[in-house]
């Protein structure tokens, strides 16, 4: 009867190894995906490249498994462009998309790699001329040339201050005592720095948060920093509530407009 009890134990141990090992494997496969697919997916899209890239000088990573589509990712970079690089995915046994075309070719990446150059120089102009060591300070180009382009760019371009491309800087500090007249002077000061430094920008942001207060500024242009009027339009837009909907023919949006945004974390204030 001893016996008997034991095989039947040894039995269950063993039913419940399989199902644990083939649960564990399950898992594994739904988000790491499985060796044999990975070994495929590498194989297609390197044939892939060939047949497409063969010009390009491309390095092609191994595929990495993106469980939230069910498909397979793999980074192809040029061994003598640094601008040229984009994703190639698989799925269901074949390449369905890569994004050659707009990281490359619409200049994607080049607009990226100018962006990171240019913010690291606001963030050290913030740093040095306004006192900021930590800032998160960001600078952006207008959202319009990733969609028409500019002749001005070209494949791992040196970065230029100059270009004739228009960009938009977002600063972000720490700051305890936030009023609309501190908002208004250190756009102001950030301005006069910039300028002071060859960099001009066609709008201005500026974002602050701590454990007591968030606050959001944007769409503050030059003119209005130039103005004398600033501490007036901010407060304004404070004040404003609604937003104006602009209509062309049956187009309707929402109307670009100076935003100011604060709220009190600890307090009812707004």
């Amino acid at each position: 009867m001893e016996n008997i009890r034991n095989k039947i134990l040894k039995i269950f141990a063993g039913l419940f190894a399989i199902l644990l090992i083939g649960g564990i494997l399950f898992i594994t496969n739904a988000f790491l995906g499985n060796p044999i697919s990975a070994k495929i997916a590498e194989k297609t899209i390197n044939q892939y490249v060939k047949e497409n890239y063969s010009f390009l000088d491309l390095e092609v990573e191994k595929p990495i498994y993106n469980f939230k589509f069910n498909e397979y990712i793999s980074k192809a970079k040029s061994r003598t462009s640094i601008d040229t690089k984009f994703n190639i995915y698989y799925r269901n046994g074949k390449v369905h998309h890569d994004n050659y075309e707009s990281f490359v070719l619409k200049k994607f990446n080049t607009i990226e790699s100018l962006s990171h150059e240019y913010t690291d120089v606001a963030k050290r102009i913030i740093a040095k001329e306004l006192g900021y060591e930590k800032n998160n300070t960001r600078v952006m180009y207008d959202k319009t040339i990733y969609e028409n382009g500019n002749d001005a760019l070209q494949l791992d371009m040196k970065f230029d201050k100059s270009l004739p491309i228009d960009a938009e800087v977002n600063i972000g500090v720490d700051v305890e005592n936030v009023t609309i007249e501190n908002i208004a002077k250190i756009l102001i000061d950030a301005h006069k720095a910039f300028i002071k430094n060859s960099c001009y920008f066609k709008k201005y942001g500026l974002f602050i948060e701590n454990d007591k207060i968030l606050v959001m500024v944007s769409e503050v242009t030059s003119d209005d920093i130039e103005s004398g009027d600033l501490v007036s339009l901010l407060q304004s837009a404070k004040d404003y509530k609604d937003d104006t909907i602009v209509e062309e023919g049956e187009e309707k949006y929402y109307e670009e407009r100076m935003s100011v945004y604060i709220r009190y974390k600890d307090s009812e204030n707004n």
